[in-house]
């Protein structure tokens, strides 16, 4: 799960030990993405598929996933619509219409705890002084105030269907509303590459990207997918098995980070010592944005337990 700024920020490393029969090493090959790097395993070679053709094609999709969903990009969509004014309409592309979709079902699903539209509060803590105010880790005292909470939330969001055109348009109730998908960006990354390979005839593969891991069929007749997880790098990996369809996102906290909920405005102070949220799904884009919803839920239901009673 990548993120960025304050709003959380996560450590992974992911070993692959990939044989095919203990024997012979799997087609794979890798690269950069989206601010960190990519991997891609192979069950066999695809037919009339040179690998490095494939690595090619990956490369371009990759390159028009962050053309659409990157804020660091002053020319992608996502950043031509956090700079529109308010009720101009945006046409979407596929990309931006299928992250859309998936981060509203999640929003609902999480009860508002994942929330992609939560960039205007995560700009306002980064502005806020609250590194003096404890060196201990837990909830800090107040909360952003409405008039930055009014730009957050779903609601806030107007998608209007598809006319004449392929895809459907977007509208801002507010200017100041902003959209930041690194939250789920690369778990949707990992599913439209596995989706790529699968139509061009991959029986079985697996993808990581930047930590997020989702496997597709098996890599022989008898095993699932090895993935080697490390956690810590002073800690022995642990060896996760992977069925087909099956996808995994697993967070760790930084010393000095801080979480966001975007349900009431509240920062959360994350521990260093704070332990591994690992997610399985269906897809790596869910799994990584559960990831994030369950850092916070699980650090909001501690620091409350832990919070003296109201007098």
């Amino acid at each position: 799960m990548t993120a960025r700024g304050v709003l959380i920020c996560f450590y992974f490393l992911f070993c692959f030990e990939c044989l095919a029969d203990g024997r012979d090493v799997l087609p794979t090959f890798a690269g950069p993405a989206m601010g960190t790097t990519y991997r891609v395993t192979l069950k066999e070679h695809i037919p009339e598929h040179t690998l490095g053709e494939i690595h090619r094609q990956i490369d371009q999709l990759l390159q028009q996933i962050d053309l659409s969903l990157s804020t660091w990009r002053d020319d992608s969509l996502v950043t031509k619509i956090n700079q529109a004014n308010a009720h101009t309409p945006i046409l979407l592309d596929c990309h931006l219409s299928n992250v859309l979709a998936i981060a509203g079902r999640l929003y609902e699903k999480t009860q508002g705890h994942f929330d992609v539209t939560a960039a205007p509060l995560i700009r306002w803590w980064e502005h806020t002084d609250v590194a003096s105010s404890s060196h201990s880790s837990g909830r800090h005292h107040g909360v952003a105030p409405p008039a930055v909470m009014e730009l957050v939330g779903f609601d806030k969001l107007l998608i209007d269907e598809a006319g004449n055109s392929d895809y459907a348009s977007l509208q801002k109730t507010h200017m100041a509303v902003a959209l930041d998908f690194s939250g789920m960006g690369a778990g949707y990354a990992v599913d439209e590459i596995g989706a790529h390979l699968l139509s061009l005839g991959s029986t079985a593969h697996l993808v990581e990207l930047g930590g997020e891991v989702r496997a597709w069929g098996q890599p022989n007749l008898v095993e699932e997918w090895h993935v080697a997880l490390r956690i810590k790098e002073t800690e022995p990996a642990e060896i996760i098995k992977l069925r087909h369809g099956q996808a995994v996102a697993v967070s760790t906290s930084v010393r000095g980070k801080r979480v966001v909920n975007p349900t009431t405005g509240e920062v959360v102070k994350l521990p260093s010592s704070a332990p591994a949220v690992v997610v399985y799904a269906a897809t790596c884009a869910e799994a990584d944005a559960l990831a994030t919803a369950q850092v916070l839920a699980r650090f909001q239901k501690e620091t409350q337990n832990s919070s003296p009673a109201t007098q």
